[in-house]
């Protein structure tokens, strides 16, 4: 069975490359990956459709380097009014999207897959930022406001491609970096590997 994916960037689709996947490049950040997704859905008119990649864990998650996390939310972080010390959504009588729900049949089907299989994977809210968390107080805003396990740069825009082209997405991120030690450089091969292994148990046991 081949699956449909969406993958960021080369960073992981080397990973990839080399499995019977239909495996597509989208971009890094909310724009383009969003951009791209619709474009590869409008074409593709797929089902069900796969996002994959790196996440960064927020301090609190108790999630380390290499572990496997699945999107059932996306919230959109950076969106809203940012005042000196606080962020708030825009007023009420504004119309405006900040979240976006990724949880259906699939997705319990998808955790108890890779549970089965010894992942352990960690079900849970996701947070979209336009850039990259190197800054602790950021990160545990962040962490407590929305209450999230881990960021990326894609999710919300990709999740929105996707409910206006009626395709189920799926979110699968391995955790490459921990937020609440910004100076340490993200750990792409162990990241890496352990897609690789992710992606090679969900070839054999996704029916």
């Amino acid at each position: 069975m081949s699956f449909l994916v969406l993958v960021p960037s080369e960073l992981e689709a080397k990973y990839l490359k080399d499995l019977s996947l239909d495996l597509h490049l989208i971009g890094i950040g909310p724009i383009d990956s969003a951009l791209s997704a619709y474009e590869i859905f409008r074409e593709k008119r797929p089902s069900l459709a796969f996002l994959t990649g790196f996440a960064g864990a927020y301090p609190k998650s108790e999630l380390e380097i290499g572990d496997v996390v699945v999107g059932t939310c996306e919230k959109f972080v950076d969106f809203g009014r940012k005042y000196e010390t606080h962020l708030t959504p825009l007023p009420e009588n504004i119309p405006a999207w900040d979240y976006c729900p990724l949880t259906h049949v699939f997705t319990e089907k998808l955790i108890y897959i890779l549970e089965v299989n010894g992942f352990n994977p960690q079900g849970g809210p996701l947070a979209t930022v336009c850039a990259a968390t190197y800054d602790l107080q950021r990160a545990r805003f962040i962490e407590e406001k929305f209450q999230v396990l881990a960021e990326n740069m894609e999710g919300f825009g990709v999740g929105r491609a996707a409910r206006r082209t009626k395709v189920f997405l799926l979110e699968i991120r391995v955790i490459s970096n921990i937020l609440s030690a910004p100076e340490k450089d993200w750990d792409f091969e162990r990241a890496g590997k352990r897609l690789r292994e992710v992606w090679e148990c969900l070839l054999r046991e996704w029916k």
